[in-house]
């Protein structure tokens, strides 16, 4: 970690820059006149204030193994929550929110133009038409190149020698075009629905669950699946196009139509349709388990923003990496929605069928399954666990004088696999159920809800917002929901900050303010209903790809509240809400706040690991969002923490008596900044100023040197500097440190 000593502290504020340390800044020296350079005083904390008490937050637990529904929290002996902050009279130098003062009428700047996007993503469906069109252009390209050449195109991104990887149990196989499986091959034959998807050898049910729902609804197929692809004419020459969204971008993807079946047969190995000459579900597996060049070359490098026109993206590399993944993660890839998981054996109560139908009232996509450690292991009771199963419906009946709640669950295999229990097809309760109600539910309900969550341990629901569908589009009738969302960076030693069990840093993570201002509609109890997930960049481009342990919290907010908050806001706050923390792709939560200003800090568990991330924000009604970040600017002095400063320094005994003084550069700085009237030489009052200043640099500095080192590690500069009120942007810092 790199260490600043008081010289470099000093330097900070060099306004000619000539010490080197602060590259593209524009400084203005009058503000550095005067000595107005800090802005608090130095406080130190009474028998009063150690006998403060405030509800501390909960530990930080993590789970590497699994995702937990519910925040874990370690208790003491009594089992009460044990506090992960130390109070305020174990930190010397706090700074009290009531001495942060105005700032001067000229203000000191740091500033930057690093020229990097506010987001990596369009926010809506429609800003990212422009994108589709780059990536059409690549599509017509190679249909210009080789139309009327005889020639079909290969794609040189997804060689078939490793485009299958390491699947077990897989016969001999030899690629093959569709007219070499079928003469009257086509893209799709008659439509689309979900009788065009049938799973092959891969254990990939989760994907095929998804594609065939998303098959019944044409406004999310048309989407994914671009119109007008076909198999037969002159613009036939073995390109497709499919859609993906990844990590808050859609992405099209390009695939050739070599198909791999059994060696000498026509047989067709991995997902293919139940008619013999229909191919669009077998190149969309395909297309899905495709890994770019693009990725590729970057995989071992830093994290960067991707360009908004990337045409191809990382996907799973190959189809052996298709084998075991979540309906969730499969959900959000072709739709742009946010998941949100439910433990079913937690859930109790009457609520969960009240949640199910808020469910099928908004435009929300669900799927449920049931954990194994076998893949697609038959029960007793008709069910298969390890398998991905799609929810389709939620109603009631009266039966025998009692209401009973349904649940429809569809299985994508087909009907021969399905609920053999109560309230199934062939179940005698339907004698007792009114004709009426036979009529209106069609026969067609699988089991009721006590039930289903007795037997099924998951169910995700995929909610859709502005990524998914345009305004005017809808599912089943269903708008779709508001959408915010925000990107970011763990950047080491800058705000990295680690969970909230590392009291120290946590604060320096990043911080995103939202405002709820109306409530849900369709609810009476005056609350709006956020669903947060925080998802980290990687995917499943690789089998050995690590994912960080990561999660958020959520913080109700005081009104007025501007700029960062720091670490005394930490220690006197709960969290309203904390998700899990784990090594998976998202976290997810979903909570009803009152109408008001909340902060969400996502961070990873360890400090310092590196990574990029976005936070999606799904509401019934729109919100307002901003990143909490403190300008860049510098703040006076009260007259009355400058006196109170002074007369502690005329009885505090005289520190860093061995320092080895400035060397000629720091001189022509520090008379640089004080030179007004551009002399070359320093006045009395100037002297005595530029004293001031260093006496009051040095306390600041000395009081944040906590190990005694003489040099501050990048936590402790950050501190100095906002106790010498100097604000700076996350990007300055990461100058500073490089």
């Amino acid at each position: 970690m790199k260490k600043f000593s008081i010289f470099n502290f000093l330097k900070v504020y060099d306004p000619d820059n000539s010490a080197g340390r602060i590259p593209n800044t524009d400084v203005n020296r009058k503000s550095l006149v005067n000595g107005k350079v800090i802005n608090v005083k130095l406080h130190h904390h009474t028998e009063k204030d150690k006998n403060k008490s405030s509800p501390p937050p909960p530990l930080v637990t993590r789970d590497d193994s699994k995702p937990v529904e519910e925040p874990h929290y370690h208790s003491g002996k009594n089992g009460e929550i044990r506090s992960i902050y130390e109070t305020m009279r174990n930190n010397p130098f706090v700074v009290p929110q009531e001495k942060i003062l105005k700032p001067q009428h000229t203000n000191k700047r740091l500033s930057a133009n690093p020229n990097v996007p506010k987001t990596l993503t369009p926010k809506g469906y429609t800003k990212m038409q422009l994108m589709m069109s780059i990536a059409k252009k690549r599509y017509d390209n190679i249909v210009r190149k080789l139309k009327g050449t005889g020639q079909l195109w290969e794609d040189p991104d997804f060689p078939l020698d490793k485009a299958i990887g390491n699947v077990e149990n897989l016969p001999k196989y030899e690629w093959k075009r569709p007219k070499e499986i079928d003469p009257s091959a086509d893209f799709i034959v008659g439509g689309f629905d979900r009788s065009d998807v049938a799973q092959g050898r891969l254990g990939d049910c989760w994907l095929l669950a998804v594609i065939s729902t998303m098959a019944d609804i044409p406004v999310l197929f048309n989407h994914i699946v671009p119109k007008e692809q076909t198999m037969k004419g002159e613009n036939y020459v073995g390109v497709f196009r499919f859609r993906f969204w990844q990590f808050g971008q859609w992405i099209e993807v390009l695939v050739d139509d070599r198909i791999p079946v059994v060696a000498g047969t026509k047989q067709m190995i991995f997902m293919h349709s139940d008619e013999s000459n229909e191919f669009w579900s077998a190149l969309m597996e395909k297309a899905y388990a495709k890994k770019s060049d693009l990725i590729a070359r970057h995989e071992n490098s830093k994290p960067t923003v991707p360009s908004r026109t990337d045409t191809s993206y990382s996907l799973n590399g190959s189809y052996a990496n298709l084998s075991g993944g979540t309906q969730g993660e499969a959900m959000e890839d072709v739709t742009g929605g946010l998941v949100e998981s439910l433990n079913l054996p937690k859930i109790t109560g009457n609520e969960f069928y009240k949640d199910l139908k808020k469910y099928m009232q908004r435009c929300c996509l669900m799927g449920c399954s049931i954990t194994s450690k076998e893949i697609e292991a038959h029960l007793n009771n008709g069910l298969i666990a390890g398998h991905a199963y799609s929810v389709t419906g939620v109603d009631s009946v009266k039966h025998r004088g009692d209401l009973v709640h349904l649940i429809r669950v569809r299985n994508p295999w087909g009907n021969n696999y399905e609920w053999r229990g109560d309230w199934s097809d062939n179940s005698p309760l339907w004698r007792d159920v009114s004709e009426a109600d036979k009529k209106r539910l069609n026969l067609k309900f699988s089991g009721d809800v006590d039930d289903f969550r007795k037997c099924f341990t998951k169910l995700e629901v995929c909610h859709l917002g502005q990524e998914s569908l345009e305004d005017d589009q809808t599912v089943n009738g269903k708008k779709r929901l508001e959408e915010t969302l925000f990107t970011g960076e763990w950047t080491k030693n800058v705000n990295a900050g680690g969970c909230a069990n590392f009291k120290d840093t946590y604060w320096t993570n990043p911080q995103f303010k939202i405002t709820a201002t109306d409530t849900d509609p369709s609810d009476d109890d005056d609350k709006c209903t956020l669903v947060v997930g925080l998802m980290q960049k990687n995917m499943r481009k690789k089998g050995a790809s690590k994912f960080h342990t990561i999660g958020f919290c959520i913080y109700q907010l005081p009104q007025n509240s501007e700029g960062i908050l720091k670490r005394d806001f930490f220690m006197y706050n709960r969290p309203l809400a904390i998700s899990e923390f784990t090594n998976t792709r998202e976290v997810t939560i979903k909570l009803k706040v009152l109408p008001g200003s909340y902060l969400i800090v996502p961070s990873t568990f360890n400090p310092n690991e590196e990574g990029q991330f976005i936070i999606r924000c799904f509401t019934e009604t729109l919100i307002q969002e901003a990143e909490c970040d403190d300008k860049n600017s510098f703040k006076g002095l009260s007259e009355e923490a400058l006196k109170d400063i002074k007369e502690a320094e005329e009885t505090k005994a005289e520190v860093c008596t061995d320092a080895e003084g400035f060397s000629l550069e720091d001189s022509r700085s520090m008379l640089a900044s004080m030179d007004n009237n551009l002399t070359g030489k320093m006045e009395y009052d100037e002297f005595k100023t530029l004293w001031e200043n260093c006496q009051l640099w040095r306390d600041v500095f000395n009081s944040r040197d906590k190990d005694k080192s003489k040099t501050l590690n990048v936590t402790e500069l950050r501190e100095a500097l906002i106790s010498a009120g100097t604000f700076i942007l996350h990007l300055v810092t990461s100058f500073l440190i490089k």
